[in-house]
């Protein structure tokens, strides 16, 4: 059972940094009285401290960004997925390289991922 992610979901990379969710396009549609996280929207990574060995110092590897890789199958919004507690994102550093995965720290289990194919477009 999978449960639909909005904007009140507190993302993680795994580092500790704070993940913000960026709207790409407007929906009217919302989840629990919240705008939905959409596969294709913008998430960036803020506060993440991850550094990397090199030559007797360190260099900042921090994540950046958050590369998502699945959404839901059976929720769109405007065709485009929503995200769900078992999505998968990959934290990216800002010269593409893998920091993690994402991790979905709170979630509001309200609503389910409904059972058959459901595209919203509002």
């Amino acid at each position: 059972m999978a449960y639909l992610l909005n904007s009140q979901a507190v993302l993680l990379c795994p580092h500790g940094g704070t993940v913000q969710h960026i709207p790409s396009s407007f929906t009217t549609y919302r989840i629990n009285g919240y705008p939905p996280l959409l596969l294709n929207d913008t998430y960036i990574v803020s506060g993440c401290p991850f550094m990397i060995a090199s030559g007797g110092g360190a260099i900042p590897m921090n994540c950046h960004h958050v590369q998502w890789l699945t959404g839901s199958p059976m929720m769109m919004v405007n065709g485009v997925p929503v995200l769900t507690n078992t999505s998968t994102g990959l934290c990216m550093s800002a010269t593409g390289g893998p920091g993690g995965p994402v991790i979905i720290a709170t979630s509001i289990n309200i609503e389910e991922e409904p059972k058959e194919f459901t595209n919203i477009t509002k």
